[in-house]
């Protein structure tokens, strides 16, 4: 396995290479395989290609994204908060009727209530890819629309996981409880522990995924 020198120069490099980011004030940091974050970009695109790029490096267990979103143009918080809620209403992800969306010093902080877990996520990445957005605090209730037993959830996301070619199911460990879906155990990379946890957050009834997954790659 590389060391954590050997992984933060080909984050570096990775980072520095890839277009799609400005690496200039992003600092890198590894320790024991963990991946961490620093400094600033200047839109959650960024951020969140930052986080891809370094997830894809042999030998990076996990990604601590501490990266702040600082947009080259400022823009009124009335602006980005109806540009946010036409991104609601164009989107066919998010049922926006309960939603209420605040802006403050671009600063947004989503609240109400959504269907689906996917929704909630959905609704939140409109939120970071509106210009002039510094951060999105994401308050929005999951209330499925049908209530499901704990025990038919487990079974439809043990399933789901089972379908998925991108997923070694056999060291993880699935819990249902009052319809929030908890993920333990261990994948050998990092991109499986993401994946595991989008599957769980299209699954019906699903209010939360907390995800405690941990990577341990093979030697």
């Amino acid at each position: 396995m590389p060391s954590d020198q050997e992984i933060l120069s080909d984050v570096q490099d990775a980072l520095t290479w890839d277009v799609r980011v400005d690496a200039t004030n992003i600092d890198v940091d590894v320790t024991n395989g963990i991946v961490t974050l620093n400094g600033t970009v200047d839109t959650y695109t960024q951020k969140l290609d930052a986080s891809q790029i370094a997830s894809r490096i042999r030998g990076v267990v996990d990604v601590k994204n501490n990266l702040v979103v600082r947009p080259t143009i400022i823009r009124s918080d009335i602006d980005i908060q109806n540009d946010i809620n036409a991104a609601l209403r164009r989107d066919v992800l998010v049922d926006e009727t309960n939603i209420i969306v605040n802006v403050s010093n671009g600063i947004v902080v989503l609240s109400g209530s959504v269907a689906t877990m996917a929704e909630k996520n959905a609704a939140e990445s409109d939120a970071w890819l509106t210009p002039g957005v510094t951060d999105v605090i994401n308050n929005i209730v999951v209330t499925p629309a049908v209530a499901r037993m704990d025990q038919d959830i487990e079974e439809d996301v043990r399933a789901s996981l089972a379908r998925d070619t991108r997923i070694d199911m056999t060291n993880i460990d699935i819990e249902v409880v009052d319809a929030i879906v908890y993920l333990r155990g261990a994948v050998s990379d990092y991109t499986q522990k993401w994946i595991a946890s989008d599957i769980a957050w299209w699954t019906p009834g699903v209010r939360d995924v907390i995800n405690e997954l941990t990577v341990k790659a093979a030697a």
